[in-house]
């Protein structure tokens, strides 16, 4: 157990990590894990796991360059997903089974680690490949993947979301409704972890402009679980 420094995501600016410092006398023994990938991004969307695709390696000096639309099909995305820590792909007009860059078998720990065939197309010469992947969320319990306790995968790891030290709004309920496509809320509750599963402790301010998991704050070995009905897949 050492004494923590937390993040506030409130006092962040632009890009400077330090300006979200805050110091605290409390113990912790909770210890923040980047899940980075140094060859593969998705930039310009809601969260890591949307947006459009940039890649780099050797090849391009290790600058970052964007991806034409079709050089990506099902396994590939499937591979990327998983190295950016993020669920599966949603099966887009772009992800094609013709004419692609990259030749996944989909067990690739990486995207760059998949066989690849060089194209002389210039990527701002050609639409850009963008590829959303599901949010590590999941409701439990439930009669369908629309209703039930809410958890959130981090450092691969499924834990209920805690309410007991931030309370959620109705806005930030919302965000996990959406995020699952499944609609609107329609009902949500608390209650008191009975399993004794440690909770994370996720910002409801935060969760209304970025991804939920990267809302996380700290871990609570008290967890009062959040009950959610949504209205339904859409």
């Amino acid at each position: 157990m050492r004494e923590a420094v937390h993040l506030d995501y409130s006092a962040c600016e632009n890009t400077s990590l330090i300006s979200c410092f805050s110091f605290d006398t409390a113990l912790s023994n909770t210890a923040l894990e980047l899940n980075c990938s140094d060859s593969g991004r998705l930039v310009g969307g809601r969260s890591l796991c949307s947006g459009s695709l940039q890649i780099r390696d050797q090849s391009l000096n290790q600058s970052w360059a964007g991806v034409c639309e079709g050089a990506l099909g099902r396994r590939g995305a499937e591979v990327l997903c998983r190295e950016l820590g993020c669920g599966t792909p949603f099966l887009q007009g772009a992800l094609s089974p013709l004419g692609q860059t990259f030749h996944c078998e989909g067990n690739e720990s990486a995207l760059m680690d998949c066989p690849r065939t060089r194209t002389r197309t210039s990527p701002e010469a050609c639409p850009a490949l963008n590829l959303t992947c599901d949010e590590p969320l999941r409701l439990l319990g439930g009669a369908s993947r629309c209703e039930g306790n809410v958890e959130v995968k981090y450092s691969d790891e499924w834990r209920p979301v805690s309410t007991l030290f931030d309370p959620w709004d109705l806005e930030a309920v919302a965000v996990v409704c959406r995020d699952m496509d499944c609609g609107t809320v329609v009902s949500t509750g608390k209650k008191r972890n009975s399993t004794q599963r440690y909770g994370w402790i996720v910002s409801s301010a935060c969760v209304k402009t970025a991804a939920v998991r990267d809302c996380i704050q700290d871990d609570d070995p008290h967890a009062e679980d959040m009950d959610l009905v949504c209205s339904g897949e859409v």
